[in-house]
């Protein structure tokens, strides 16, 4: 006698089309694949011709897992027996959620955006700028767009002139930027695209 499990097991894959068992595959093992926090923040939504569309919770991870996505391609490759050809990550279909509410309460997703900027990459601790004796410096009083183009542009020489060079454009680079991706996001963003 088999389990039920398994009699429904070898019915939906005789009602299904190889096509629609791959795409269930590859949502089985998605969590594995690309981590606990991130999966949550993503959706695989078709898979059609070898290539997979994740809608995400935002244009933040969309970015994050598009520059990781040849690792997870080559993760994918190892679980599972059919190949993926390409992963398009996408905000723009997050909000339609057919299957479940897997949307975050406001407060917790600000603790989870909190959480993703502190293991961020680009991240940079900043320091609070000081006085000699130990006193903030004073802003000024009348800002113009002048004058607080001139802060910003001094407040990024200082906060760049310790970062480590990017190998390939020479650019101030995080060097969580470096030890992800070898180079800096933008250069990152420039090998994908070509």
């Amino acid at each position: 006698m088999q389990s039920l499990h398994h009699i429904l097991g070898r019915l939906q894959s005789q009602i299904l089309t190889p096509e629609q068992q791959q795409f269930q595959d590859l949502c089985q093992c998605w969590s594995e694949i690309v981590g606990t926090v991130a999966s949550r923040h993503t959706r695989p939504v078709t898979w059609h011709r070898g290539v997979l569309s994740v809608a995400t919770s935002s244009a933040t991870w969309s970015q994050d897992l598009t520059l990781r996505r040849v690792q997870i391609i080559h993760k994918l490759h190892q679980k599972l027996l059919f190949p993926v050809q390409e992963i398009r990550f996408s905000a723009a279909g997050w909000r339609y959620q057919p299957h479940g509410d897997q949307s975050l309460s406001p407060a917790s997703a600000t603790d989870e955006l909190s959480q993703i900027w502190q293991e961020h990459p680009s991240r940079v601790e900043i320091p609070t700028p000081t006085l000699k004796d130990g006193m903030q410096t004073p802003r000024r009083s009348s800002v113009t767009p002048l004058t607080a183009f001139e802060d910003w542009a001094n407040r990024l020489q200082q906060r760049s002139q310790d970062l480590p060079l990017c190998p390939q454009c020479h650019s101030p680079t995080p060097p969580g930027e470096l030890s992800r991706w070898s180079v800096c996001g933008l250069c990152a963003m420039k090998n994908i695209n070509h």
